[in-house]
């Protein structure tokens, strides 16, 4: 029996293809020398001679079944990464539009066209509960109501429900705060323009929790592992798997190490987490209420800082052969040396 089929040459569709996680995977596969489909609302950030591009929305079935000519395997990566809880109507309907409804447009797109392998990028945030302290994909799924982890959920259970349909073959990898050189919207950027400005570096929570993080290297080779490995009577086929660099740190040491690696001498505070989330909600019921401003943390994110949230990689050992590649105290060194180029730039 077949056990690992190559993307290596293969045409394959990549959403969300100029994002941070995207634009990796899209130089990951030309490197093996695929010929690549990019599929974003944004233009390419390069070219190459086996990549072609396609602008379009997410939920757009024309444009999708256009990207998805020929393609053998499609990776999932485009999403609105919005953690709020509460939020204007028309915004947290514009979330779920682009998560739930762009993810099932693409899966439709994929079936039509004859794609065999499916890799969706989810979120260990799809997991319920409050406290993780090595747990497994046998968690339950998140019944929590923010936009993110609500649409993560939604949108894997379209993906992993869609393995066997019209010869598709599906997976989900479900990565932690994904970190690396050239992040920009989610984790390194906005801390880099916060100490621009002057503002201090915020910790929340008495600093003894931890949670994962993923280096985008190890996100990459997970995601392509994966794929290889969506092939009859696999047991990837229809399975999410937690993908991290199986090195949990609490969220405030992550954010000082980068810093003190950046050779930058930054002022700390320290916020209790009751009164972490107090704030957050606060921001969260004004942006709700009046649609500005957008509040700079949520209070899912401060859930993150103050309760451990960290898992299990055995599954994906097991069934993915994946190891991660780069550990977290050398991932922060690597991303230190492109966020202080950053920093001096801003």
């Amino acid at each position: 029996m077949e056990r690992v089929r190559p993307v290596d040459g293969l045409r394959c569709l990549v959403t969300g293809s100029a994002g941070f996680v995207g634009s990796n995977l899209v130089r990951a596969l030309l490197a093996r020398g695929c010929e690549v489909h990019g599929f974003d609302k944004a233009p390419a950030a390069f070219e190459d001679p086996k990549l072609r591009w396609f602008r379009g929305d997410i939920r757009d079935a024309a444009a999708l079944a256009e990207a998805c000519e020929g393609v053998d395997t499609i990776f999932h990566t485009a999403a609105m990464i919005e953690t709020l809880t509460y939020a204007p109507k028309p915004f947290a309907e514009l979330v779920r539009s682009v998560n739930i409804e762009g993810t099932r447009a693409v899966l439709q797109a994929s079936r039509g066209a004859g794609v065999r392998r499916f890799v969706h990028t989810s979120s260990i945030i799809t997991a319920s509960g409050d406290q993780h302290r090595g747990s497994n994909e046998t968690v339950p799924y998140s019944t929590a109501s923010d936009l993110y982890s609500s649409t993560k959920v939604a949108s894997e259970q379209l993906a992993l429900a869609a393995n066997g349909e019209s010869g598709l073959l599906s997976s989900a990898i479900r990565p932690g705060g994904i970190y690396g050189p050239g992040e920009r919207s989610t984790l390194v950027g906005p801390l880099m323009k916060a100490l621009k400005r002057g503002a201090p570096l915020v910790l929340f929570g008495d600093g003894g929790t931890r949670m994962d993080y993923t280096y985008i290297d190890n996100l990459v080779d997970a995601q392509i592992r994966a794929a290889e490995r969506l092939v009859e009577g696999s047991p990837v086929c229809g399975q999410a798997y937690i993908i991290t660099d199986g090195d949990p740190i609490n969220t405030g040491k992550f954010s000082e190490t980068l810093v003190k690696d950046m050779g930058l001498d930054a002022r700390t505070i320290r916020i209790p987490g009751p009164v972490a989330r107090a704030l957050a909600t606060a921001g969260e019921r004004v942006f709700q209420v009046f649609g500005k401003p957008k509040p700079p943390v949520s209070i899912v994110e401060v859930e993150l800082c103050v309760r451990d949230s960290h898992f299990s990689i055995d599954k994906a050992k097991q069934d993915l052969g994946y190891h991660p590649i780069v550990d977290t105290r050398e991932g922060l060194r690597r991303t230190a040396i492109d966020a202080r180029e950053y920093y001096d730039g801003l």
